[in-house]
């Protein structure tokens, strides 16, 4: 299992466990601040980037859960073999069960805003990529793909837009930011990177980059 993997089964577990600190299933009680009782559930929850839709979480264990948003689920798995998530998509409409794409860079659920749904992909930390998928008819398209700094995590407007940064090179900004906490990051061993702010109108397909910049560390 990679460092990212990793990380996200513990930011998982952590999810679940917060979740758990705010209400405690009747009779149950946690051993540690850390240990999460399964099954667990908790209603009106977000998971993802900031914005995406609340829905009822749902783990089994620390490696498996659903999100149940009335219209949708989503069945996430951890993949034992491979880098990443296995992700289905059920249409409680149909019960009709939609496979999302395997990656081999390895795929993380987001969340989801309307019909679509955000999965992250790769193996560092600096820039990672995120696809866009759209259901439509019982089927998923992958409709937008793009690279991302996490530093800055992105959003969904309340208009259904994705806000996020993109990677850019300094000398194809028009303005550079400032940097206060540059000469730190140096003397840390890590490097300056940049990041421009991007928008990716999902309702009419239409992407925008402003004149709007971020300093990032980079290792």
């Amino acid at each position: 299992m990679n460092v990212y993997s990793v990380v996200m089964a513990t930011l998982l577990a952590c999810f679940a466990w917060a979740c758990q600190s705010e209400k405690k299933p009747k009779g149950q009680e946690a051993a540690s601040a850390v240990e999460v009782t399964y099954p667990y559930e908790k209603a009106d929850s977000l998971f993802g980037f900031q914005g995406c839709d609340k829905g009822l979480y749902r783990a089994d264990s620390a490696g498996s859960f659903e999100i149940d948003y009335s219209i949708y689920r989503v069945q996430v798995t951890e993949q034992k073999d491979a880098p990443g998530q296995r992700i289905v998509l059920v249409i409680d409409s149909t019960e009709r069960r939609v496979f999302f794409p395997s990656l081999d860079e390895g795929g993380y659920f987001q969340g989801k805003s309307g019909n679509h749904f955000f999965v992250d992909l790769g193996t560092g930390p600096d820039v990672r990529k995120l696809n866009v998928y759209k259901e439509e008819n019982g089927e998923l398209y992958q409709v937008f793909q793009t690279e991302y700094l996490p530093q800055e995590a992105p959003l969904v407007s309340p208009t259904g837009s994705l806000w996020f940064y993109g990677p850019i090179e300094e000398a194809d900004m028009q303005e550079k930011p400032a940097c206060p906490e540059a000469e730190q990051w140096r003397k840390e061993g890590l490097r300056v990177g940049y990041g421009q702010r991007r928008i990716f109108d999902m309702k009419q397909r239409m992407y925008v980059r402003k004149s709007e910049y971020i300093c990032v560390p980079r290792q």
